[in-house]
């Protein structure tokens, strides 16, 4: 048995014992997930800068409106003039302009940008839920149950999108609520399929076979042991799928199809700046939308790719 030398400092008092080098610290599974993730700077950016859009998108609007006027309204004879009433940026203190029936297009946008991250955010959980059901069913008991999910899945991705979510909103109004629901009927099947794929391949593990040994119920099995292991998927999926959701709910409202007047989105204020491009300032009635959604989906996907690849150290050899 060996100690380890105490060393004596001149005064006679022991010094500190001296450091083993080849000690190691554990370090958990999510722990080096955290590591992996935070070493991608670009997806670090994507977190800052969604982090002040939200914020911004919350609080911004209430600011505003307390401290700011936000109409600028000429009019000739009563009415709103539409010529002189859309202004570029910085004019007349609004920062970003206004409309053309002269409402502040910063207060618009960050009021847009409210409803779609909302938008983006509901649909996301409720598309996670419902993939992370029918998916873990589907590879868990096999048979009948995969064979009809497998049939569903296949039969809403035969069909465009963007088809489906407007025969939903038409049919069943163009809220807040029908949008979520639609768009998370309509893509649940990309991540269901992921779900699917990891409880296939976990099933037959040797820790699922000991747990059936033991007695433990089906249900337990699933949502203990198989639905953890398919986490990692599900968090890169969701974070893809926000982006996804703000495209597809933007993209109904450029259409005229999406979340009805007055309540304001990005898509419909990306609409109205296309409308708007024939007066000198209709450029960036357009451009401030578009801007928002670029960087919001971008930062999104950003954050997707680098869960990816935090979850699954060996896409970094890809």
């Amino acid at each position: 048995m060996t100690t380890t030398p105490v060393i004596l400092q001149p005064g006679g008092a022991p010094a500190a014992p001296a450091i083993d080098f080849e000690t190691t610290s554990e370090i958990g599974y999510y722990s080096l997930v955290w590591r992996r993730f935070r070493a991608r700077k670009v997806a670090v950016a994507g977190i800052i800068a969604l982090t002040v859009l939200a914020l911004a998108c919350a609080l911004g609007p209430y600011i505003m409106s307390w401290v700011a006027d936000l109409r600028h309204q000429p009019s000739l004879g009563g009415a709103v003039d539409p010529v002189n009433a859309q202004l570029g940026p910085f004019q007349q203190g609004h920062l970003l302009g206004t409309d053309d029936i002269g409402r502040d297009l910063l207060f618009r946008n960050l009021s847009g940008g409210r409803i779609s991250l909302t938008v983006g955010g509901l649909a996301m959980l409720l598309t996670i839920g419902i993939a992370t059901f029918f998916g873990a069913l589907s590879g868990f008991l096999g048979g009948i149950v995969d064979s009809a999910t497998t049939a569903i899945i296949n039969a809403i991705l035969a069909i465009p999108s963007i088809l489906l979510l407007v025969v939903f909103a038409k049919s069943f109004g163009q809220s807040i609520q029908t949008i979520v629901i639609g768009i998370g009927i309509i893509s649940w099947p990309y991540t269901a399929r992921i779900v699917r794929s990891v409880v296939l391949s976990a099933r037959e593990k040797e820790f699922i076979e000991a747990a059936r040994a033991v007695g433990t119920s089906r249900a337990r099995i699933l949502t203990r042991h198989l639905i953890p292991n398919a986490l990692g998927p599900i968090v890169v999926s969701a974070s893809l799928t926000i982006g996804q959701a703000i495209l597809l709910e933007s993209a109904l409202s450029f259409l005229g199809q999406g979340i009805g007047i007055p309540t304001a989105t990005w898509g419909s204020l990306l609409h109205d700046g296309y409308q708007a491009l024939a007066h000198p300032n209709g450029f960036f009635f357009a451009l401030w939308p578009g801007l928002l959604i670029l960087i919001t989906v971008l930062s999104f996907n950003y954050i997707g790719d680098a869960l990816r690849d935090a979850f699954d150290p060996r896409s970094l050899e890809r």
